[in-house]
């Protein structure tokens, strides 16, 4: 296979600013449903981007898998289109990815079969198994994971018991450390992935020996812990040549998803947080009391290794919260989001000029995917309340952004409580364009939230790990100045401040009462 750049392909109006070097990375984030390549230069410009999706495989009604094999060729794509397009210069390459997930690798580099992806709900009943060989407190003092379904220690005795693919497998591997794998042929994995595994001791950044020999599990089989920022080593010259990248690019650890956007956001200090907001959203904060492990536990919040050596950060996240607004979007509004489908217009435009000034009378409940921290409850259902004759669709678009800033304000004030206050934060993600849902969540928090020029902090984390590791920059901090470029902040209105107030405090205690009237059916 060639590799033939034409010169506009070679020419960029963007190299060489003010004389400076035009050395880049690539960001490679490898999601769930589709994964992206970003070439990032020294001055933070953008020089190419490449995204492909792929397709969830869904076997029954709580099950959901995803092919390796796919993913690994999307992964090849995105990163040839981008190599091609940026045209030289690419110095390092660094993976993020989702956490949970594994796949089993036979001989010779061969997946065994799909991966269980962390929202399927196998793993469920070896919440029990694993709670009779070791106490939950004990688990999380070592791990910093609170016990739940969605690890891969969960879904890895699931498979066990039901299938042959671990005996069978040679390695096991998250999908961080299996594209490292297919690219360099080396077997890495970082601390804040590792940690996701709830087989990893989080504190003496080591696989948990003793977790895995109580549930027999081959220690052997997974791939070595280094810390995110170190070098990997250099692509296979095969796969170099394949994906038309220069054989002296090198392999920079990457991390968890969730720590990359942060890094990527200038999250450096305590107290700084950012806001992914997709499908899901996520708040990932720098924690520095990581004592205080009952209370973390009881509400559910993790301990994650960080990027920067030494510190630990914490997750708080509602599953549905772009979802909620996507929903209503296709469901109460369906026939007119057809129409504007049709003409190219912004839907989420003409739902905004809709919505009132003030708060919305309308108190939405935003767990339509059950409820991510504190309450971690699967079965926990959406609602609307308030409703009336004279109520609009203006007031429940409304109240559906109102709900998701209600819930990571509910997320923020227990974390408060462990001395992690939140004085401002940084919003990415596809959602955080709306300007609308901006100004509701600094009313609501009460804080400072700004939005960043460069949406995918992810990616922009990685290439910060990357120029790092070349030395172009002497620490983050050094290496933030430049690269997180701030787009715009929205300031908090003390009277809807105090308006939201009431309202949250109604909110607040909304979960118990509904949990008591209905709840989701979530067995098979």
């Amino acid at each position: 296979m060639t590799c033939a750049f034409s010169q506009a392909q070679v020419i960029n109006p963007k190299r060489n600013v003010a004389g400076i070097k035009d050395m880049s990375s690539i960001g490679l984030d490898v999601g769930t449903t589709g994964c992206k390549a970003t070439v990032i230069n020294k001055l933070g410009e953008v020089v190419a981007y490449a995204y492909q999706n792929y397709d969830l495989i869904i076997p029954s009604t709580g099950l959901a898998e995803l092919n390796a094999d796919i993913v690994w060729d999307s992964v090849k794509k995105v990163l040839r289109q981008v190599a091609v397009e940026a045209g030289g210069d690419i110095e390092a390459i660094a993976v993020a990815s989702f956490g949970e997930s594994f796949v089993c690798l036979g001989e010779k580099g061969k997946t065994l079969g799909n991966s269980i992806l962390f929202s399927d709900i196998r793993g469920t009943k070896e919440i029990d198994d694993i709670l009779e060989a070791i106490d939950k407190k004990e688990l999380f003092d070592i791990t910093g994971m609170p016990i739940s379904s969605m690890y891969t220690l969960n879904k890895l005795l699931w498979v066990k018991q039901n299938t042959s693919m671990y005996d069978k497998a040679k390695y096991v591997m998250l999908f961080g450390d299996f594209i490292t794998y297919k690219l360099s042929g080396l077997r890495r994995i970082d601390y804040s992935l590792a940690s996701r595994t709830m087989m990893f001791d989080y504190k003496k950044k080591a696989w948990a020996s003793s977790i895995m020999q109580t549930f027999e599990i081959d220690e052997d089989k997974f791939s070595s812990p280094i810390a995110s920022g170190e070098t990997i080593g250099r692509l296979s010259k095969s796969v170099a040549e394949e994906l038309c990248l220069p054989e002296h690019v090198i392999l920079v650890a990457g991390g968890h998803d969730q720590v990359c956007a942060a890094l990527g956001a200038g999250v450096l200090n305590e107290g700084e947080s950012v806001d992914g907001i997709g499908t899901s959203e996520c708040i990932t904060t720098i924690v520095s009391n990581t004592e205080d492990t009952a209370y973390m536990l009881e509400k559910n919040f993790c301990i994650e290794p960080y990027v920067i050596p030494d510190k630990y950060v914490s997750l708080a996240f509602n599953p549905a919260a772009g979802a909620s607004v996507n929903w209503y979007k296709s469901t109460i509004d369906k026939e007119r989001d057809s129409e504007y489908a049709l003409t190219g217009e912004s839907i989420f435009a003409a739902m905004e000029s809709e919505c009132p000034d003030e708060p919305s009378s309308v108190l939405m409940i935003p767990y339509l995917a059950g409820t991510g921290t504190p309450y971690m409850d699967p079965s926990a259902a959406g609602a609307m309340l308030g409703l009336n004759l004279s109520t609009n669709r203006g007031d429940m678009y409304k109240a559906c952004l109102e709900g998701i800033c209600f819930d990571i304000k509910l997320n923020t004030e227990l974390l408060s409580n462990i001395g992690t206050n939140i004085n401002s934060l940084i919003c990415v993600g596809g959602v955080s364009k709306s300007d609308m849902l901006m100004q509701i969540k600094s009313d609501i928090m009460g804080i400072p939230i700004t939005r960043l020029k460069v949406k995918e902090s992810g990616t922009m984390g990685l290439a910060m790990l990357c120029f790092v590791a070349l030395g172009e920059f002497k620490d983050f901090e050094d290496a933030s100045k430049v690269l997180v470029k701030p787009e715009k902040t929205f300031m908090p209105n003390k009277d809807k401040h105090a308006k939201y107030m009431d309202k949250y405090t109604i909110y607040k205690n909304a979960y118990k009462g509904l949990k008591n009237i209905y709840t989701v059916n979530t067995e098979v």
